[in-house]
């Protein structure tokens, strides 16, 4: 539960965020607007002239190292909007796996730098963009989407143990990836199910729910853990779909039996959660108990 101050930090950032967002909306529809009334020298020079004056401001001026991960933000935007139009001055024709890619690399060593999980959110996009479209397009291409978003989550889970200036991610962060993983694992073993295809990627898709099951019991995840029963409930809905035929009885039963499993998943959660909620609260009556103990000795 978030308390005043959370709060209060939200609503900076968020209008932070909101005023970075609108000035580079401001600067694309100049653009946009102006393109064919400007020279080429001159887009690619206002592009270039605010980049320079962004980084600036970033080094030379005193701010708080919220509002400077924000403007960090911003300037790597304003790196995607100088590649962009440096390729439409000169038609380079590239892909747009070779733009994002690009963008992406000339951004990753100030998306290290500024540690800013939601600046790592929009670059994992970039990547994402870049290097998905490379996979081949085939019977492997779910196993090969699972394990790309599995080292990810390796990589965020372990590496501020081992590499510098890497905070420790976010549990809302590490929850997003999880959830992006279980979902594709579970999307995957749905079309197995009424399609019957995809086979191969059976193993992978065990593999990462169980990991997913494994990693939210022992982090007693209250996120994963409900959406481990929202996977589930899809997986039985394909399995009613496969199963049987569509007339108003069968979807009668469904409703049925679709309810009294989500009331079943509901009353499971809340009961986890209070069972969590209670060993959390165990170590620290303990330890009242233990300092009572000393203070009566004294």
């Amino acid at each position: 539960m978030a308390d005043a101050n959370a709060w209060k930090r939200f609503l900076q950032i968020f209008t932070l965020t909101i005023g970075a967002g609108l000035m580079l909306a401001g600067i694309i529809f100049f653009f946009a607007y102006n393109w064919e009334s400007m020279h080429r020298f001159a887009k690619m020079g206002i592009a270039v002239g605010l980049i320079l004056t962004v980084f600036g401001v970033t080094m030379l001026v005193k701010m708080s190292d919220t509002t400077r991960k924000i403007t960090i933000s911003s300037l790597c935007v304003l790196v995607g909007l100088f590649w962009a139009i440096f390729g439409q001055v000169y038609q380079t024709d590239a892909d747009t796996y070779e733009f994002f890619l690009t963008w992406a690399v000339c951004v990753a060593v100030w998306v290290y730098m500024a540690d800013f999980y939601p600046l790592w959110t929009f670059f994992i996009g970039l990547v994402s963009m870049g290097v998905i479209p490379l996979f081949p397009i085939n019977e492997w291409l779910p196993t090969l989407l699972m394990l790309y978003t599995a080292a990810w989550i390796a990589f965020f889970i372990f590496s501020p143990k081992v590499l510098p200036n890497r905070s420790e991610s976010p549990s809302w962060f590490i929850n997003m990836l999880i959830t992006l993983e279980f979902g594709i694992a579970v999307f995957v073993m749905c079309v197995i199910i009424v399609f019957g295809d995809e086979g191969e990627s059976v193993f992978m898709v065990l593999v990462v729910i169980g990991a997913t099951i494994w990693y939210a019991l022992r982090q007693k995840n209250l996120w994963l853990f409900t959406m481990l029963f929202i996977g589930g409930l899809c997986v039985l809905e394909c399995l009613f779909i496969k199963g049987t035929n569509f007339d108003f009885g069968v979807l009668f039963f469904n409703l049925i039996i679709m309810t009294a499993a989500l009331a079943a998943s509901a009353f499971a959660i809340v009961k986890q959660h209070k069972k969590w909620k209670q060993e959390n609260l165990e170590p620290s009556t303990n330890q009242e108990v233990i300092n009572n103990g000393k203070d009566q000795q004294q």
